[in-house]
């Protein structure tokens, strides 16, 4: 008898059993866990999760289809991605929960947590200024590498930093008084003309467009006024024209003039 022969068959009620009992979700396998093991982190980006209530009517519609993250802490467990969908299980009031556990270091739970985060769209910009800070700043990511992380372009993360980093810009930006988007069109305005700008913005409720279309019609009315000449430039000339004039053809007033303008140019030389 062959080996093929000798195995014993499986059947597939059997297999589905054991798919049932441990499933493998990106080749890592999900446990049931009780809710009331699970820590939240304490480094947490989101300080206040939203739309829990939404997620918890579609938790109870169609169950949960993204296991929830940990990583062992002791004899319980802490979170690490899945902080919504820890909350509304509770508002649910379920006693276990899908999840991945995976053997990280307080850092690195600490970075996929920021990360998990970041590729969200509903961080306010306080949150996201927070977790974009540690990231860049204090782990000493490139802009390239969050981008990545967050499956965002270089060039989002780098406006984002530059609008949190801006004096004008950045508090009216996280005391939500000015959208992200409005503030990015903002940024290509000259530093003289943006502080105008911005309390403009606030006080009309500017969205991104309007931003864009005030920052154009500057650049335009900048390259349409005449640039004066320089200072030195005016000075030679005059002198040129003064070189050339006789002192008898000049009058009472001109002389006047001239001698307030000697006084002047002694002063500065």
């Amino acid at each position: 008898m062959s080996p093929r022969q000798r195995r014993a068959s499986i059947s597939l009620q059997v297999v589905n059993a054991a798919a049932a009992a441990v499933a493998p979700v990106n080749d890592r396998i999900v446990y049931q866990l009780a809710v009331d093991q699970i820590q939240p982190s304490p480094r947490n980006p989101r300080q206040h999760p939203n739309s829990i209530d939404e997620l918890a009517d579609s938790l109870r519609a169609h169950g949960l289809m993204q296991p929830v993250v940990v990583r062992r802490l002791g004899t319980d467990y802490q979170l690490i991605a899945g902080h919504r969908r820890l909350e509304a299980a509770k508002t649910l009031g379920w006693t276990e929960i899908a999840a991945m556990v995976r053997e990280e270091s307080d850092d690195q739970a600490y970075i996929l947590t920021l990360v998990e985060n970041l590729q969200r769209e509903d961080l306010t910009p306080r949150e996201e200024a927070a977790a974009l800070e540690v990231l860049v700043r204090e782990r000493g990511w490139s802009t390239r590498q969050v981008g990545e992380a967050v499956k965002r372009s270089p060039m989002y993360v780098s406006k984002r930093l530059r609008v949190f980093e801006d004096p004008v810009l950045a508090d009216p930006v996280l005391t939500n008084q000015l959208t992200v988007s409005t503030a990015e069109e903002l940024l290509r305005a000259s530093e003289d003309k943006r502080k105008q700008l911005v309390e403009q913005a606030i006080a009309e409720r500017w969205g991104q467009s309007d931003a864009r279309q005030a920052v154009a019609e500057c650049k335009v009315t900048l390259q349409s006024r005449p640039t004066p000449p320089r200072l030195a430039s005016r000075l030679r000339a005059l002198s040129d024209e003064l070189a050339a004039v006789e002192s008898g053809s000049l009058s009472t007033r001109e002389k006047r003039e001239l001698r307030h303008l000697a006084a002047v140019l002694s002063r500065l030389s």
